[in-house]
């Protein structure tokens, strides 16, 4: 099976990585759009734009949270049926986080899996940073957020079209 595995150091205390990891609001400036809740147990969906195969909607349920140290959570949706973790690491500059999604099983999971990660380097390297630099000493995530900056969709609207004839239509594309 496949996986994606990142490690990124941050200038930021490990409590305000841990706000951008758990905050519903902060999460959807760097991720997605999402009903998370920081709870073992609780079930959650993250919403990105559809693709072929993929309605857009993350089913996730949160499996293991360590205050400041591990995040742990299912991640089901399109072909995937994954585990995606945060572990993080305090340093002498900041923190260090490690990210890891296992569980990419068959030819479609392991294309999705490559389209992830090719996109994994703007989402920790770039929106991720751009969200740290705005959460306050309290957890808060301050001022307005940029799309212009950090645009999530175009990246992905490409790849849909790359990708569409090997993945299929989109449910609603085929019942036509």
């Amino acid at each position: 099976m496949g996986s994606i595995n990142i490690k990124v150091e941050y200038p930021h205390p490990t409590r305000k990585v841990w706000h951008a990891l758990t905050n519903p609001d902060a999460i959807a400036a760097w991720l997605m759009e999402n009903t998370f809740k920081p709870e073992v147990g609780h079930e959650f969906t993250l919403r990105t734009d559809p693709a072929p195969g993929f309605d857009g909607v993350v089913h996730c349920k949160v499996l293991e949270l360590v205050e400041e140290k591990r995040l742990s959570f299912s991640w089901r949706g399109g072909p995937l049926d994954t585990i995606a973790t945060f572990e993080l690491r305090p340093t002498a500059v900041g923190t260090e986080l490690t990210f890891t999604q296992t569980g990419f099983a068959g030819f479609k999971s392991n294309l999705t899996r490559l389209i992830l990660k090719s996109g994994s380097k703007k989402i920790y390297h770039r929106l991720l940073p751009a969200v740290l630099d705005r959460i306050d000493d309290d957890g808060v995530l301050q001022g307005e957020f940029s799309p212009e900056a950090c645009d999530k969709r175009g990246f992905w609207r490409v790849l849909v079209r790359l990708f569409a004839p090997i993945l299929g239509k989109r449910p609603e594309e085929r019942k036509n």
